[in-house]
């Protein structure tokens, strides 16, 4: 199942399931930055599955990207009952979704000043 939900963002957990379990200040603060330049929206779906609590939803892919609309938040910029659009998955997939979102991702080469479009 890979339904798109809209779900408040104060009904998103962090998924204990998920394979990365630090983040830096510095890259979530840059990461709301972005958010912020380009309109409050992301570029990418958090993918979450339902949580233990009824209407609640842990974050099974996307937790830097709820890390930095929960910075936005507490600073006033969103509401905490902000809609975010999200990519529903089983439960049983949790880790599996996790990890493959860390491990097959690649790191750009070169610096932003080096792209050229």
């Amino acid at each position: 199942m890979t339904d798109i939900i809209t779900v408040a963002l104060s009904k998103l957990d962090a998924d204990p399931r998920n394979v990365r379990k630090t983040y830096s200040a510095e890259g979530i603060e840059a990461l709301a930055a972005n958010i912020r330049a380009d309109g409050y929206r992301l570029l990418q779906n958090l993918v979450v599955r339902k949580g233990d609590k009824k209407g609640r939803y842990f974050v099974v892919a996307g937790g830097r990207r709820l890390a930095a609309l929960n910075l936005l938040a507490e600073a006033g910029e969103i509401a905490k009952d902000y809609p975010v659009e999200c990519k529903e998955r089983e439960g049983e997939t949790a880790t599996e979704i996790s990890l493959a979102e860390n491990v097959m991702r690649e790191e750009m080469l070169g610096s932003a000043s080096q792209l050229s479009c």
